[in-house]
C-alpha cells in the first residue's frame, strides 16, 4: 500500500509541479474572466503553501493519490457562466498537460545538445520522467467524470436541465463512486498516463 522512499523523493517535484500549476490555472482563469474571489484569497500565487493540503500531500506521497486546496470561485462574476466554469475547470488539467510535455521537451534538448549531462547527474532522467508522467496522471485523473473533480464540473455544465435530477442523485452517492474508483479506476490511469508519456518520449527523441 505505502510506496518506497525512493518513489517518493522521486516524485517530491513532480507532485509539488503538478498542485501548484493545476491551481494556478484556475486561479488565473477565473481572474482572467472576472472573478476576483481566487485573488483575494490569495491563489494568485507560486507559493506551494498557498495551493498545498497538508493531508492530501501526505497521501501523495504516501499511497500516490492526494489532494490539494480547491480554488474558490463565484460564477456570478462571470459574464458567460457555463463557458467561463468549463474554461476554469479545463485550465488545470490544461496546465498539467503543459507542465508534462514541456518537461519532455526539456530533457529531449538536454540529450540532444549536452548529452554528458546526464552522466554527470544521472537523476536527472527519473525526476524528468516522473514530473511528465505525474502531470499526465493528474490530468487524466481531473478529466474523470466524478465530484469533486473537474471533469466533474464540465460534464455538469454541458448537461441538459432535464438530467440535473440524476446528477443530483450522483452526488449523493459521490464519495461511493470515488472510492470504488481509487481502486478499480485510477490504476488504469496511471498506467495510460505511463504510456502516453512513452509514446511522447519516443515522438520527440
Amino acid at each position: 500500500m505505502f510506496r518506497d522512499p525512493r518513489q517518493i523523493l522521486l516524485s517530491i517535484p513532480a507532485v509539488f509541479l503538478a498542485i501548484i500549476f493545476h491551481e494556478l490555472a484556475h486561479a488565473l482563469t477565473a481572474d482572467k474572466l472576472g472573478d476576483p474571489t481566487p485573488r483575494s484569497y490569495g491563489r494568485i500565487t507560486l507559493n506551494p503553501l498557498a495551493h498545498m493540503d497538508l493531508f492530501g500531500l501526505l497521501a501523495f506521497f504516501l499511497i500516490g493519490f492526494g489532494w490539494a486546496k480547491p480554488v474558490p470561485v463565484n460564477p456570478n462574476y462571470f459574464k458567460n457562466a457555463k463557458k467561463d466554469n468549463i474554461l476554469v475547470s479545463i485550465s488545470g488539467p490544461a496546465a498539467n498537460l503543459f507542465i508534462a510535455i514541456a518537461t519532455i521537451l526539456i530533457e529531449v534538448l538536454l540529450l540532444k545538445l549536452t548529452p554528458g549531462v546526464y552522466d554527470a547527474l544521472p537523476g536527472l532522467i527519473p525526476v524528468f520522467h516522473t514530473i511528465a508522467y505525474l502531470n499526465i496522471a493528474f490530468a487524466i485523473l481531473n478529466l474523470l467524470p466524478i465530484p469533486p473533480l473537474d471533469g466533474y464540473h464540465i460534464i455538469r455544465e454541458l448537461i441538459s436541465e432535464k438530467y440535473k435530477y440524476f446528477l443530483q442523485m450522483y452526488e449523493r452517492y459521490s464519495l461511493i463512486v470515488f472510492f470504488i474508483a481509487l481502486f478499480v479506476i485510477f490504476p488504469y490511469v496511471f498506467r495510460t498516463a505511463q504510456g502516453i508519456f512513452f509514446f511522447l518520449l519516443d515522438l520527440l527523441v
